[in-house]
C-alpha cells in the first residue's frame, strides 16, 4: 500500500514581480504547479491547486496498491518550479526496502529542496497506528 497526504504554500519569491497570481507566484511557476499535479490526478489520488485569501496552496493525498514515485517527484517539481515554497508530503508506504515498510516519512520541502524525514508521529505504523492483528 502506497498512502500519501501532503500540503504546501506555493511562493516562487518573495515579491513576484509581472504577472502575479497570488503574493509571491508568478503566472509562470503557477502554470508549471498546475500542470505538474494534473499529471498525477485520478480516481486514486488528488492533486488541488487553489488561491485562498491572496495565497496558493496546494494539497495532495491518495492511496494506490503499490509505490507512486511520480507523487514524490511532482513534489521535488513544486520545489523546483516555486523555491520560495515550503510545505510537507507524509507517505507511507508498506514495500519500501530496508525498514520493512512499517514507517511513515515526512516529504519536508522549504529553499527549493525536498528531504525526507523519519515521521515519529506516526511511526511505526504496525504498533502507532495499527495493530498487528490487523494489518
Amino acid at each position: 500500500m502506497f498512502e500519501y497526504h501532503g500540503w504546501a504554500t506555493v511562493r516562487d519569491s518573495s515579491e513576484a514581480v509581472g504577472w502575479v497570481v497570488a503574493d509571491g507566484l508568478t503566472k509562470t511557476a503557477y502554470d508549471t504547479v498546475a500542470g505538474e499535479i494534473a499529471a498525477i490526478t485520478n480516481d486514486f489520488q488528488v492533486a488541488d491547486l487553489r488561491i485562498v485569501n491572496g495565497s496558493c496552496h496546494l494539497w495532495l493525498a491518495g492511496l494506490r496498491n503499490h509505490r507512486q514515485d511520480a507523487v514524490i517527484e511532482t513534489f521535488h517539481s513544486v520545489a523546483r518550479a516555486a523555491p520560495w515554497s515550503y510545505g510537507i508530503l507524509h507517505v507511507y508506504d508498506d514495500e519500501a526496502p530496508g525498514d520493512g515498510g512499517n514507517r511513515w516519512v515526512a516529504w519536508v520541502m522549504k529553499r527549493g529542496m525536498v528531504t525526507p524525514q523519519a515521521d515519529q508521529f506516526l511511526s511505526p505504523h504496525v504498533g502507532a497506528v495499527e495493530d498487528p492483528e490487523h494489518t
